[in-house]
């Protein structure tokens, strides 16, 4: 970290928050030429991603992977030096059995591979076997007539804008619950009638209306994924760096601070405002107060300041920090309505994630390929039974079979990740294994997970039984509310903050909270208001 003492100095660029986006931001802006000061309050830098040694193995504590959307996270790869690889192994599903007559499937709980051609749970073929062994005949019937409707069903300006009512009109609830909503849920934590469609498949609705069906816009989706050639292509919905992606944000500081950046942890940001004044609202120069920061009252609170403040001088201001933080800031802005910082931020799920290193013979045979993700179940949504036309019931919550599993996901961490179990098992031979369990959904408790509790998850997901003795190490890591949904309602009033503040010169704002959940969004967004920056004045 530079030591470089920011008082009373000018800056080419100041950039607020130490995520993936503020990193991202700071590092296009070096390589356009300039000298920024990245500023994050927290100790660390890399925001959810994150490590940590379990098993003495440094594995990804937060994100571990990426949705491949265009080219702005794997062409950052590259130029880093760093390359990007799919997961090993095939995921599952664990879902519920099907209504009785509709399918002779399990008559429980039961694994699933996931179709060979979907896309987030989204068939392009609703017939083809695997698919209808998931959702059912009659529900694959009623997704097949996708390919009958107009292209304008589920798509046009006055249509719901959440994926929940987008899927259903095209494909129907089977799709919906037994595909879509467990993996979208396992992805984002949050419900597909609380996502905005085009925020989690940017361009879908708007390839089904041109193709005529979601079952083609999905086939084309895949067959760009299959003829990508940079490491990101391929079956699988996600992709990772290899040797975990913390490697990439390690890079990116490191990049930032070798091309004559500043990186510093523990200072945030206490206002800004244009050093014109009130009527500066045209003027490309901003004073930003920062101050030394310290913890707050829970990890998951905003830090606060701590110490002597200084004034940071710059042309460029991007704001990569948490929404809380960054709309206080924005009220500086003169001529800024009051209604456009006015927006009120939905809150993620409580996340608990619980990982372990063991050793146990038995998941050799991988059972559950490179992972799987559970059905959510309740009167949302329901994985579980429906309607013997493939409907959803309506009102009534399914009756179901619990679930056996307390966990929404379970990664064969050494199996999906193959450095992983290379790592382990040359510290501790043959047979070792890392598995992380995923807790916590919308709506339900904060999740108390203890390695009893993980245990049991084991062996009803896996079907191997891992006495404690057999357990090397393991960490329980939370995120409480660090993804919150980005329903169509609040991504229309973050589309209006950010065309209030286009006028307004030299100053950005990027990060999860506007640009929607994923690394991929996030990192395609943050380059987007880093090129913004980088004008004729940048030059």
């Amino acid at each position: 970290m530079s030591g470089q003492d920011v008082g009373g100095q000018r800056w080419d660029a100041l950039v607020v928050g130490g995520g993936i986006a503020g990193l991202t931001a700071a590092w296009d802006l070096v390589r356009a030429g300039l000298r920024p000061l990245l500023i994050e309050a927290r100790g660390y830098t890399g925001g959810l991603v994150a490590a940590g040694r379990i098993g003495g193995a440094r594995m990804d504590l937060g994100a571990e992977g990426f949705v491949v959307r265009g080219q702005a996270a794997t062409s950052m790869l590259a130029e880093l030096g760093l390359h990007a690889t799919g997961p090993h192994g095939r995921p599952r599903l664990f879902l519920p059995p099907l209504t009785p007559g509709d399918g002779d499937g399990p008559s429980g709980w039961a694994l699933h591979r996931f179709p060979d051609d979907a896309y987030l749970g989204i068939p392009a073929n609703p017939l083809a076997p695997d698919v209808v062994g998931i959702i059912g005949e009659a529900a694959a019937r009623r997704a097949a007539q996708d390919a009958e409707l107009p292209g304008t069903v589920g798509t046009g300006l006055d249509d719901p804008a959440d994926l929940a009512s987008f899927i259903t009109a095209r494909m129907g609830a089977g799709v919906l619950n037994r595909l879509v909503r467990p993996i979208v849920a396992g992805i984002h934590s949050a419900g597909p009638e609380d996502l905005a469609a085009d925020v989690v498949v940017p361009g879908l609705r708007r390839a089904t209306a041109e193709l005529g069906s979601l079952g083609a816009a999905a086939t084309a989706v895949l067959e760009q994924r299959r003829a990508r050639r940079d490491g990101a292509g391929g079956r699988s919905v996600d992709a990772a760096v290899e040797g975990g992606l913390f490697r990439l944000t390690d890079a990116l500081r490191e990049a930032i601070e070798a091309g004559g950046g500043s990186v510093r942890t523990r200072i945030g940001a206490q206002w800004l405002r244009p050093a014109g004044g009130e009527h500066g609202r045209d003027s490309a120069t901003w004073r930003v107060g920062i101050a030394p920061t310290r913890r707050g009252p829970t990890p998951s609170d905003e830090p606060v300041p701590d110490g002597a403040e200084e004034v940071v001088v710059t042309d460029r201001v991007i704001l990569a920090c948490s929404a809380g933080a960054a709309l206080r800031l924005l009220r500086g802005v003169p001529g800024l309505p009051a209604s456009a910082t006015d927006l009120s931020v939905p809150v993620g799920a409580p996340i608990a994630r619980f990982t372990l290193v063991v050793r146990a013979p038995e998941l050799g045979g991988e059972p559950v390929g490179s992972g799987l993700l559970v059905a959510p179940t309740g009167p949302t949504g329901s994985a579980g039974t429906m309607a013997s036309d493939g409907t959803d019931p309506g009102g009534t919550p399914p009756s179901m079979m619990p679930c056996p599993a307390r966990a929404k996901a379970l990664s064969h961490l050494s199996t999906k990740w193959p450095w992983v179990g290379a790592e382990l098992r040359a510290l501790h031979g043959p047979d070792v294994h890392a598995l992380r369990l995923s807790y916590g959904r919308p709506g339900r408790p904060r999740p108390e997970v203890d390695l009893s509790v993980a245990l049991d998850d084991v062996a009803a997901l896996t079907g191997v039984r891992i006495e404690p003795e057999a357990v090397i190490d393991h960490m329980l890591v939370r995120w409480d509310g660090t993804l919150p949904p980005v329903t169509p309602a609040y991504r229309e009033r973050t589309t209006h903050l950010e065309e209030q503040l286009a006028p307004v010169s030299g100053l950005e704002v990027t990060g999860a909270w506007v640009a929607g959940t994923g690394i991929a969004a996030v990192v395609g967004h943050a380059r987007t208001a880093a090129g913004r920056l980088v004008g004729p004045h940048g030059e």
